[in-house]
């Protein structure tokens, strides 16, 4: 699986927020099992939850998580009653936060996955366990379905990977792949592949290309000025389109649609050159030198942290030039490495607080907030390929840089 909501997990928050229409229903506090069932049997009743949630049904939520805590162990019990004394899906969906963290930190079975929306309890984010396969997002339902990232496998994320010689990102249905290739001039082939990178047919698959827009101030949107559909090729191993060659680097804007009733997704592809296949069929990915792959991704990427505020400061300064120059060339899905550096940077930085006036540790303390945030989104939107909402994150991302740079008065970098 491509995504990795367990990196993620190591630093969740856990404030809880709530408050949408109440529906009420009774509370119920069950009995804890002589004998807990075996972790498997567990998670498929919590599952269960977790779908209801998704599907915004209150009643079927709260009758499954009375189902759960019967068979859930002590730990689990208690947060399952704890749960059960909501009165409304909000006030579910926050104490649902709680089991979900203390479940999704243990080692899941085959089936199961990690998942996490960086979105709620007021950016905080929080994650769930799944069925492995696309996104069902239990905090916010229809609202925003799809709004997450699934972990289903170690090392997951370094699989972006490409089979063609394009362009990986993720869909974000959380499941699925497209890959962006420009085998020749005036052609765009998008290939698609499952959580696990195997092939998927695109036959019923639809959308365009875009090669052109405007943005209107009056509703906030971009406007298509030219674009191209994308039509299946032989076998429904890609889609295609047809569109001008005007010389590189070629910026072409991939909006592809899964099926009928799915959303739009857009993928934002900057081509320096012609996409060319490895013959040999190799796979590369990203390598960190002297870290085994038994240390998880989020260790292995972990930066050294100097001893002093300013050159912590300094560090910051130079993550934040690397993801500005990844933007600008297209490099999105390898933002994460930079962006996850600085937010480690920046929360050890609070750490040199009492050298600071009253205001400037305020000013630390908001603009560490919103650079996590910001790197978290980052991250996320990196993953995803949507350049528009790639821009927005590094607003607040260099921002809060800037912030941070102008209390310590250290220069930008070159």
């Amino acid at each position: 699986m491509h995504t990795r909501a367990v990196n993620l997990l190591s630093v969740v928050l856990l404030a809880v927020v709530g408050g949408c229409a109440p529906m009420a229903a009774p509370s119920v506090t069950p009995t804890i099992q002589a004998e807990p069932a075996d972790l498997e049997t567990q998670l498929a009743e919590y599952v269960e939850v977790q779908e209801a949630l998704a599907a915004d049904n209150f009643e079927d939520a709260k009758a499954q998580l009375e189902e759960f805590a019967r068979v859930a162990d002590g730990a689990s019990h208690g947060l399952a009653a704890a749960a059960l004394q909501a009165d409304d899906i909000e006030d579910l969906r926050a104490k649902f936060k709680p089991l979900s963290e203390s479940l999704a930190a243990r080692e899941l079975p085959q089936g199961f996955a990690r998942a996490y929306c960086p979105m709620y309890d007021a950016g905080n984010g929080a994650p769930w366990v799944q069925r492995d396969g696309p996104v069902r997002n239990p905090y916010y339902g229809a609202v925003m379905l799809t709004c997450g990232v699934v972990d289903a496998a170690p090392g997951a994320h370094m699989d972006h990977t490409p089979r063609h010689g394009g362009t990986v990102f993720m869909v974000e249905d959380g499941f699925h792949h497209v890959e962006g290739v420009y085998p020749e001039p005036g052609v765009l082939r998008v290939y698609v592949t499952d959580g696990y990178r195997e092939p998927v047919d695109v036959s019923t698959w639809a959308g365009r290309a875009v090669t052109d827009e405007e943005y209107d101030e009056t509703t906030d949107e971009f406007v298509e000025v030219a674009s191209f559909d994308l039509v299946p090729g032989p076998d429904g191993e890609y889609l295609e389109a047809r569109i001008p060659d005007e010389g590189f680097p070629t910026q072409v804007t991939a909006k592809v649609i899964l099926q009928e009733d799915f959303p739009e997704w857009r993928y934002d592809f900057i081509f320096a050159e012609l996409s060319v296949e490895d013959a040999s069929g190799a796979v590369a990915a990203v390598t960190f030198e002297d870290a085994p792959e038994a240390v998880p991704l989020a260790q292995r990427i972990l930066p050294d942290i100097p001893a002093e505020a300013e050159q912590i400061v300094a560090e910051l300064v130079s993550r934040d030039q690397q993801i500005v120059e990844m933007i600008e060339r297209g490099a999105f899905t390898e933002i994460f490495i930079p962006a996850l550096q600085a937010k480690e940077l920046a929360l050890a930085l609070q750490e040199h607080g009492p050298a600071l006036s009253k205001a400037g540790r305020d000013q630390i303390r908001i603009a560490v907030r919103h650079l996590v945030r910001a790197a978290y989104l980052l991250d996320w939107y990196g993953d995803l390929g949507n350049k528009t909402d790639v821009d927005s994150a590094y607003d607040v991302f260099g921002s809060s840089v800037g912030e941070i740079r102008a209390v310590y008065d250290t220069p930008a970098a070159q």
